[in-house]
C-alpha cells in the first residue's frame, strides 16, 4: 500500500512540474529583445508624458500595460474586476512661502526652501531662536538636555552625530530613524516640546540646487490613508 501511495505522489509531482514548465515556456517565449524594445519605447515615449502618478500620461501607460496583459491571456484578480487597483489621491502644491528673521526677509530658493510633505498650511512665529543640535531626543543621546524650547524657533541639523566613523546611537556605521525618515521624527519631537517652529540646516550643503528648489514648488500627489486604516 505504501508503494502505491508513493508512486501516486511521484506522478503528481512530475505532472505538476511539467505543467509549470509548460506555462513558463509559454510566457517566456514572448520575452525577446525586440518585444522588450517595442514595449519600453512606447512606455517611455513622449505620448506617456513621463507617467507621473495621477496624470493623464500615467493613465495611458496603465491602459497600455493592461491591454498587453489581456493579449497574452493573463488572468486578473477577480476582486479587482480588471487589472488595475484604484486608490484615492489628493494633490498638494506650494502657493507661497515666506521667512523673515530679525526684520530681514529671506529669499526662497536662495536662503531657504520648504518641503510639501513635512509642512502644512499655516504660520509660525517665535521671539527667540535656539539651536538644538541634531534635534534628537533619545535615551542614548539627547540634544534637548537642559533646553527649554517652548514657544521658540528651533534650529537643527539634518542627520545625526558620529564619532570615529560610527553613529552615536547605533555604535556602528549604520544610521538610525533620526536620519531616515529623520525630518518627520525630529519635527514631532520639537512640537512635543512646545517649539513654535523648526528651521533645518543641511551641514553638507551650502547652496540649493535647481532640482531641490523646483521640487519644493512642484505639485505633489499624496496617497490618502487606506480608508482610514480600513475603518480601523
Amino acid at each position: 500500500m505504501k508503494k502505491v501511495l508513493l508512486f501516486i505522489c511521484l506522478v503528481a509531482v512530475v505532472n505538476s512540474s511539467f505543467a509549470q514548465t509548460d506555462v513558463s515556456a509559454k510566457y517566456a517565449a514572448v520575452i525577446t529583445g525586440n518585444s522588450l524594445k517595442k514595449h519600453l519605447s512606447i512606455i517611455a515615449g513622449a505620448e506617456m508624458e513621463g507617467r507621473e502618478t495621477g496624470t493623464e500620461g500615467q493613465r495611458k501607460a496603465a491602459a497600455y500595460i493592461e491591454a498587453q496583459y489581456k493579449a497574452i491571456g493573463l488572468q486578473s484578480v477577480a476582486s479587482l474586476k480588471g487589472y488595475q487597483q484604484f486608490y484615492p489621491l489628493y494633490q498638494d502644491s506650494l502657493k507661497s512661502a515666506d521667512l523673515t528673521v530679525a526684520g530681514k526677509k529671506a529669499e526662497y530658493g536662495k536662503d531657504f526652501i520648504t518641503q510639501l510633505n513635512t509642512n502644512e498650511t499655516g504660520k509660525f512665529k517665535g521671539n527667540k531662536i535656539i539651536f538644538a543640535g541634531y534635534g534628537i531626543d533619545d535615551e542614548k543621546y539627547s540634544d534637548y538636555t537642559g533646553l527649554n524650547v517652548k514657544g521658540k524657533i528651533v534650529i537643527i541639523f539634518l542627520g545625526e552625530p558620529k564619532k570615529d566613523g560610527k553613529f552615536f546611537l547605533s555604535g556602528t556605521g549604520r544610521s538610525s530613524a533620526w536620519t531616515f525618515p529623520g525630518i518627520p521624527k525630529k519635527l514631532e519631537t520639537a512640537a512635543a516640546k512646545g517649539a513654535a517652529g523648526v528651521l533645518i540646516i543641511n551641514p553638507t550643503q551650502e547652496t540649493f540646487n535647481e532640482r531641490a528648489v523646483t521640487s519644493g514648488k512642484k505639485p505633489m500627489f499624496i496617497i490618502q490613508e487606506q480608508q482610514r486604516a480600513l475603518n480601523h
